[in-house]
């Protein structure tokens, strides 16, 4: 079966992090955006595994990747957010 080898437990895996992630993030009164992050590290990952036939490492580094971009992200959302309220006060 395809979904036994590692890479595709490994995508499994990630998910599931993502989703805790997500989980954590929502707890401190932000979006819930578990199922955006489920999606993007499923679509990542099965696009490393599928198009570009990579392997567990491929897909390891694709999801840090995508952590990293998820933060950078963010950090750019939250310094407009925040030049926002000091420009209306």
């Amino acid at each position: 079966m395809i979904f036994l080898q590692p890479n595709w437990v490994l995508a499994f895996v990630c998910a599931c992090t993502f989703y805790g992630a997500g989980g954590l993030e929502a707890r401190d009164g932000a979006r819930d955006n578990r199922i955006l992050w489920v999606g993007l590290s499923l679509a990542l990952s099965a696009l490393t595994i599928r198009v570009f036939g990579g392997g567990w490492l491929s897909v390891l580094l694709a999801q840090a990747g995508l952590f990293v971009a998820i933060g950078i992200f963010r950090a750019v959302r939250e310094s407009k957010s925040s030049l926002r309220r000091s420009d209306d006060s």
